[in-house]
């Protein structure tokens, strides 16, 4: 096995790694740009992240193969690695991905990762563990040679081993339960679609119940919430787009769009229309169960936009794990009558 250093220190690095690492790649964006294997093997992954690198850095990208080790450094710390999978030299889908650096250079040895996790090394530990000396700096993509790795064997037993040790539950790097997250729906998944025309406003306010302590796994829940969300809004974004090319609006289908991707402070996740031309507001609530009623928080922020913009929409996404997730479509919502009011936010409840 073959462990590389990816820096991701500069400005212009840390947009690129937020767009295509932190945040995940829709396989669209470039599929004109791979052959139909590659699609094949991307299709596979839920979130697909990538990275890139510049022509001077060549030597270290072609001794790089599948089940690979990347580490990346940040603000003088070791902070996430990850497994190799797939490369491509292609200064088009680079170009496709990230803006070319300040020489007009594109990101071209690009190469696709999966199996994240987030770590917290200081810099000055690697360096020691290495040979390197204390005060060095990471100045561009490297691969570790075995002069390197055999300094780590010795002291740690593995370069995986010596990794471990540094695993960070709290990590900056998560992503958080509101990050949106750019995922791959599969075609054989088949929503089912409901009306509200039968919903029962209910005003119950629900029981808190009591639980014992528990060890929470930060890295898995914070991502697996971010997930389920973004899985929820990527399914609304096709079905709206098949709508409208149903009914014979396929300009308007091209132009639906996930915004909440580009800002999630808007109060509505997907920007839609209608046949006549008119914005479709619509935020999307999603949830792993599959009930008789439905509970759900509504914020300040979207409770208001919602009260200004009378084409507001809830799409409350059930059932999102199972091939056949049910998408109830919840017109105009914001009524005083179908919320329990708590300090902070709104919750909506409705018998079906």
């Amino acid at each position: 096995m073959n462990y590389f250093i990816a820096p991701r220190s500069g400005e212009k690095s840390y947009k690129n790694y937020q767009s295509t690492i932190k945040n995940g790649v829709p396989l669209e964006r470039m599929s004109q740009y791979l052959s139909s294997q590659e699609i094949n093997i991307l299709s596979k992954e839920e979130i697909i992240y990538v990275w890139g690198n510049r022509k001077g850095t060549v030597s270290a990208w072609n001794r790089m193969k599948n089940g690979d080790l990347v580490i990346f450094y940040a603000k003088k710390r070791l902070v996430m690695t990850c497994e190799v999978y797939l490369k491509k030299h292609s200064p088009e889908l680079a170009l496709a991905l990230w803006p070319a650096d300040e020489k007009g250079n594109p990101w071209e040895y690009v190469f696709f990762v999966k199996n994240i996790k987030y770590i917290s090394m200081p810099i000055e530990t690697f360096n020691l563990a290495v040979g390197y000396k204390i005060n060095n700096i990471i100045q561009g993509f490297i691969h570790l040679g075995d002069e390197r790795i055999n300094k780590i064997v010795e002291q740690y037993g593995s370069v995986e081993r010596m990794l471990d040790l540094s695993i960070d539950k709290h990590s900056e790097e998560i992503p958080l339960e509101s990050d949106k997250l750019y995922i791959n729906i599969s075609k054989e998944i088949s929503p089912i679609i409901i009306d509200d025309m039968k919903l029962t406003p209910k005003v119950k306010k629900s029981k808190k119940i009591k639980r014992g302590a528990k060890k929470i796994d930060y890295i898995a829940r914070n991502k697996n919430n971010s997930i389920i969300g973004s899985k929820g809004e990527r399914i609304v974004l096709e079905l709206e787009r098949r709508r409208l090319k149903e009914e014979g609006e396929v300009i308007l289908a091209n132009k639906v769009k996930q915004v909440s991707l580009d800002d999630d402070a808007l109060g509505y996740d997907i920007l839609s229309f209608e046949a006549n031309g008119d914005e479709r507001y619509i935020e999307v609530k999603t949830t792993k169960n599959n009930n008789s009623s439905m509970s759900f928080y509504v914020s300040l922020n979207e409770y208001a936009v919602g009260k200004v913009n009378k084409n507001y929409f809830i799409y409350y996404v059930e059932d999102i794990e199972s091939m056949s997730p049910k998408v109830t479509i919840i017109e105009n919502p914001i009524d005083s009558s179908k919320f329990y009011i708590s300090p902070d936010g709104y919750i909506f409840r409705a018998d079906r």
